[in-house]
């Protein structure tokens, strides 16, 4: 099985937690639940895994931070 990882921070829950961090990541919707058209279904290209900070903070402005926008900040 693969390991997961925060796509905008790289960090890893099992890393940091050990066994009870395995399997465990946030899914983010790239495109906002309530933006979806009637019985649009989100598709796995439309999910982001992060970590729970920085899913905090893709919400922390509208319009919502990319994960690529938030990847930026991080670099600065």
């Amino acid at each position: 099985m693969g390991k997961l990882y925060c796509e905008v921070c790289g960090f890893d829950f099992e890393k940091t937690y050990g066994k009870i961090g395995t399997d465990f990541i946030e899914g983010h919707h790239n495109i906002g639940v309530s933006e979806l058209k009637e019985n649009q279904k989100t598709r796995i290209e439309d999910i982001s895994l992060v970590c729970s900070n920085c899913h905090k903070m893709l919400h922390r402005r509208k319009p919502w931070l990319t994960v690529e926008e938030l990847k930026e900040f991080i670099k600065q």
